[in-house]
Formats: C-alpha cells, structure tokens, sequence
C-alpha cells in the first residue's frame, strides 16, 4: 500500500504520470453529462450514483477499471501535488468523523487559483460539481491521485 505523503508534500511534488489532456477533456464531459443525477447508496448507474459509483462508472467508460469503493479506488494512481492537480485526476475526502479515512471521491475538472473543481455525487444533491475551497470540502481533503486513462 502507498501511505500519504504529510499535507506539506503536496504543494512540492508531483508525478511524472501523464494522461492526454485531449482525452481527459472528454474525460469530464462524459461525466458532466450525469450532472443532477440523483444520489443512491450503491449505485444504479446510469439511473443515480454514489461517489465511487460515479466514479467508476465514468472511468469504464474509458476502459479503466477501478475497485467498487472510495477507499479501495484510493489504492490506485500515484499521488499528485494539489498545485499540479488537473482535469481527470481523482481528489479525496475522509468521510464523516472518520478522520484520515477515505470516504468521499471525486473527479477533478479544472483548477482555479487555490481551488480545485470536481465532479462527484453528493448526498445531498446528485451529481455536481464542487470546490475544495468549500467549506464542507476544505476540512475533509486529503490527496489527489492520477489513474492512467
């Protein structure tokens, strides 16, 4: 298992893994596609979606097979600097009181400043796209990771 580097590491490294941008580009239209969907535990894609579920679900599409769960899905890629993020790396969260625990995934859609966009299936309100500057977000980050599409 690939431990996470201390928060600090982040803003420093970064991966010599690459995907096409053209290719992750379609990437996160396929997936913006789903917006408002709505949310279900355990997924019935394409009819609603929990995060991994979505998750999955976008990356078959593309022929990348990933594991049926948040925190299994964070055992794949190599980790990637939060300044280095971009379209089609996947950002997680710890879940609710668990701690350095994953339990929330998105797909990364573009940077801005300090903010990383994603789309990924809330809970609350389907398919949409968020922010890591968000409140909410902001105290559950841990890291960014890049599968090869």
């Amino acid at each position: 298992m690939e431990t996470a580097p201390k928060k600090d590491v982040f803003y420093a490294s970064h991966s010599a893994v690459k995907n096409r941008p053209e290719l992750c580009d379609s990437l996160i239209n396929y997936a913006k596609q789903y917006l408002n969907s709505p949310y279900c535990y355990g997924s019935n894609v394409p009819k609603c979606f929990d995060c991994s579920g979505f998750v999955q679900f976008v990356f078959s599409h593309f022929g990348t097979k990933l594991p049926n769960s948040s925190g299994n899905i964070a055992y794949s890629g190599k980790f990637i600097s939060f300044k280095n993020a971009s379209a089609g790396d996947l950002i997680f969260f710890n879940g609710r009181n668990t701690g350095e625990t994953v339990g929330h995934i998105g797909i990364v859609t573009k940077t801005e400043g300090n903010a990383i966009y994603f789309i990924h299936a809330s809970v609350q309100a389907g398919v949409i796209v968020s922010n890591s500057l968000e409140s909410y977000y902001s105290k559950r980050l841990l890291f960014v990771k890049r599968v090869h599409i």
